[in-house]
């Protein structure tokens, strides 16, 4: 069976202006850019879950509320309340979870500004208070007649570089710390695996078990080990799944269960992607 997706190209110059604004109780589109105020995830009419969106404009999302699973440019990403998001114009998107709480205030920018790389930050309270407060700013300034053109763009780009910044100055804290530092949070790291992930597979959880960002541990794991968070994280879950299968002969939706996989079908396509083979052709394999 052909599983191939398409991309889909997602612009606002596509986008049915007046379904936005009858489900966005706060939105606002000009000819520099499209502003949702505070608005409802779930009730956005532009993407649909599991699908792959080429966005042609770049954007800024500050989620307030909510969570969702995203795939950007090939890497998962968890996204939750308080992270900071920026994506480059041509950035490759897959929503595939997202509660039904979600909220943002989002910006899609209509001319192209210079952004390198994706940002998913985990502001602190203080940072996001400030990006909201610039944010309500730049609300009030684009609908002032006549329009201040200039002012609004000087916003855009004093927002996009407050972020930018903040993600410079982790950078600069990490390169700072030692390697005996980043190899010591390495080994607690993979002991917190090793007790956690039958139950507990998101950046997040490891990030906020050893105190720091989850930008920060991906950054020093990386720098630690050469591999990423979520390698060490499915490589760890690959172990366990493989000893249950090996030792108890449990099937794929008992597994499922005990290692807190959404369904059977879900943790099969995850041992499949893992290792290339089905939990059952692995017994099969093992029991020869």
């Amino acid at each position: 069976m052909n599983t191939t997706k398409v991309v889909n190209h997602l612009s606002i110059e596509n986008l049915n202006m007046d379904e936005v604004l009858s489900q966005q109780d706060k939105f606002f589109a000009n000819d520099d850019a499209v502003l949702i105020l505070n608005g409802s995830v779930q009730r956005i009419p532009v993407f649909n879950l599991k699908e792959i969106y080429q966005m042609v404009e770049p954007r800024f999302v500050l989620v307030l509320e909510g969570s969702a699973e995203i795939c950007i440019n090939l890497q998962d990403y968890h996204v939750e309340k308080g992270n900071v998001i920026l994506i480059p114009a041509d950035t490759i998107v897959e929503v595939n979870e997202i509660s039904d709480d979600a909220r943002v205030m989002a910006i899609v920018f209509r001319d192209s500004l210079e952004l390198s790389d994706e940002v998913i930050y985990k502001a602190s309270p203080t940072e996001f208070d400030r990006l909201l407060r610039m944010y309500y700013l730049l609300w009030d300034i684009i609908q002032l007649t006549p329009y201040r053109r200039k002012t609004v763009h000087n916003l855009f780009n004093t927002i996009v570089s407050d972020v930018q910044e903040m993600m410079d100055r982790e950078s600069e804290n990490i390169q700072n710390e030692s390697s005996t530092r980043a190899q010591e949070l390495f080994l607690q790291f993979k002991r917190l695996i090793k007790q956690h992930c039958m139950q507990e597979r998101s950046i997040p959880f490891y990030a906020s078990q050893l105190r720091i960002t989850p930008h920060h541990l991906s950054a020093l794991i990386k720098k630690a080990s050469g591999q990423s968070v979520m390698y060490w994280i499915n490589r760890a879950t690959i172990q366990e799944a493989k000893l249950l299968l090996k030792t108890n002969g449990m099937m794929a939706y008992e597994i499922a269960n005990r290692m807190n996989f959404p369904s059977a079908s879900a943790f099969s396509k995850f041992f499949k992607r893992e290792t290339g083979l089905t939990p059952r052709a692995y017994q099969e394999t093992t029991y020869k």
